[in-house]
């Protein structure tokens, strides 16, 4: 295998348009995971996307982000909260390796992304029902044509990426069944 080096950090905001965010970083030890609560303060302008024929504000002032990076899985993932407190997504990068690193005393998770992702929309984004998604498939065979990634990196993408599928379409998924538990454990503002 090639060295991937796709490191994206936690910390980061996920879109432009959020201008103040409060960062809290976590490691809950009985998930063998770090918990990054993303609260958004402030948002340049609503981030709205298309989903399922409606456009829906997908991050906006007082809406969150959970994300999870379990240390013994190939993903990580998002959880957008709105401001009702209606889970829109589960947003799961799949991941070639995470690694924690120390930086001004506090533990930052990093994961090395696979650009491949399954988006898990949930009935507050979709007004119907849940469905799931993959994504950035395009990416991924840009990626591999270009020498960024190789042959096995691309089949582990998707391999991983139709496990984690059948897991979601099983209702198995740890983090999915945690629903909205970690936002209330973790907070910072309360509501």
């Amino acid at each position: 295998m090639k060295e991937l080096n796709k490191w994206v950090d936690v910390r980061k905001r996920q879109v432009r348009e959020v201008t103040d965010m409060n960062v809290t970083i976590t490691k809950d030890e009985t998930l063998n995971a770090y918990i990054t609560l993303k609260e958004i303060n402030a948002v340049s302008e609503p981030h709205i996307i298309p989903v399922n024929g409606n456009w829906i504000t997908k991050l906006d002032k007082n809406y969150t982000i959970l994300e999870y990076t379990p240390l013994d899985k190939l993903y990580n993932v998002r959880v957008h909260i709105n401001d009702k407190l209606e889970i829109l997504e589960y947003y799961f990068d799949i991941i070639l390796e995470n690694k924690i690193e120390n930086i001004d005393g506090q533990d930052v998770p990093f994961y090395n992304d696979l650009y491949l992702d399954v988006v898990y929309y949930q009935e507050a984004a979709t007004k119907s029902s849940k469905f799931i998604l993959l994504d950035d498939r395009d990416e991924l065979k840009e990626a591999l044509r270009n020498g960024i990634i190789d042959e096995e990196e691309y089949n582990l993408a998707y391999s991983e990426a139709n496990k984690l599928m059948e897991e979601l379409k099983q209702e198995k998924n740890i983090f999915v069944n945690r629903n909205l538990e970690d936002y209330f454990k973790y907070r910072k503002n309360k509501i």
